[in-house]
């Protein structure tokens, strides 16, 4: 079953659908750590234990963030340096 995945608009306030190919293995939590995911973010594959929580894509609820890889997690916050010093 495919995950829902959301990405959170900073500027508007508001989640905007984020599809991703229906072969990439998308999560938010695992038990075993060695599990190869794909990073939401990209689709780079990593072990679950190497994951970042990200700070733009949620699940479906918007309740739990997904897991990105190290890189694309460095661009999140960069995207929030950058908006920060906009303010």
């Amino acid at each position: 079953m495919a995950i829902k995945i959301q990405k959170w608009d900073p500027d508007r306030h508001c989640y905007e659908p984020h599809p991703y190919p229906s072969e990439w293995n998308v999560g938010f939590f695992s038990t075993d750590l060695d599990e190869f995911i794909n990073c939401a973010q990209c689709g780079k594959k990593l072990p679950y234990g190497d994951a970042f929580t990200s700070r733009e894509l949620y699940n479906g609820s918007g309740m739990f963030a997904m897991a990105i890889c190290p890189k694309c997690h460095e661009a999140e916050w960069k995207r929030e340096k950058e908006r920060r010093k906009k303010r």
